[in-house]
């Protein structure tokens, strides 16, 4: 006698159905199952689409602000230092984006002067020999020029993060002390003790002395050094960024 195992079907089977229709059942059922999963793996690739959108425009607009950041905002702090200095000043400094030199230094110039002072000095002098005095006393109007020596180097360094401009200075030096004019206040001689062309020269020399010693004590070399350090600050402000200015400082 033969016997058979039964086989249990996912689809109900109906007394009085043919085996035609049991099938059809079966199929669209399964179908329905197929349609379901679809839909699902159809809602998670939008969602991870909708992902990976969001993530493009993070990482776009992430490149955008970094670009800005740290290529666009130091060269348009550059190009302004560079060109303001240019424009007040008549020369050009070496300008760097942290240790890159983006503008090289040049100038038509070899002395910068940034301030210039008139200077009034008196000179007296006198000697006296065997009881006889000779007497000279002097005044002159002198003109005191103080500022940079451009052979030197004369750098600005732009730092992106922060954004920052650190400018290195020369240091100040007394340029010129010109005589525009002098007069004779006294110039008397002795009876014996006459006073000698040899005499009013080295008059004159000590006048011309004097009075640079006057300008250096009147601070013309840190007036120098303020004047374009101001000049530096205003530049800096107008791109929002800090400024540091530094110099070595020797009074000459």
């Amino acid at each position: 006698m033969e016997q058979h195992a039964d086989r249990e079907l996912t689809t109900p089977v109906l007394d009085g159905d043919p085996p035609v229709a049991t099938y059809q059942r079966a199929f669209s059922f399964r179908s329905d199952c197929y349609i379901e999963q679809a839909i699902v793996l159809l809602r998670l690739m939008k969602r991870f689409a909708t992902a990976l959108t969001l993530i493009g425009f993070g990482l776009l607009a992430a490149a955008v602000g970094a670009y800005l950041l740290f290529v666009k905002a130091p060269a348009e702090v550059a190009h302004t230092i560079a060109q303001g200095i240019k424009e007040t000043f008549h020369f050009t400094p070496q300008v760097r984006i942290n240790e890159t030199v983006v503008i090289e230094q040049t100038s038509p110039i070899a002395e910068l002067a940034t301030v210039a002072r008139d200077v009034l000095v008196d000179y007296d002098w006198s000697h006296r020999w065997l009881g006889s005095t000779k007497t000279l006393r002097l005044r002159g109007v002198f003109t005191a020029k103080a500022g940079f020596d451009l052979q030197q180097p004369f750098r600005i360094t732009i730092t992106d993060a922060p954004l920052e401009v650190r400018a290195e200075l020369p240091p100040p030096k007394l340029l010129s002390v010109q005589m525009d004019s002098f007069s004779i206040l006294e110039d008397e001689s002795g009876w014996w003790n006459r006073i000698s062309d040899e005499d009013r020269e080295q008059a004159i020399g000590a006048l011309q002395h004097s009075a640079r010693e006057k300008v250096l004590r009147t601070g013309l070399l840190d007036s120098a050094r303020a004047t374009i350090e101001r000049r530096i600050h205003e530049l800096a402000r107008r791109s929002n960024a800090a400024a540091i200015v530094t110099s070595p400082w020797r009074e000459r």
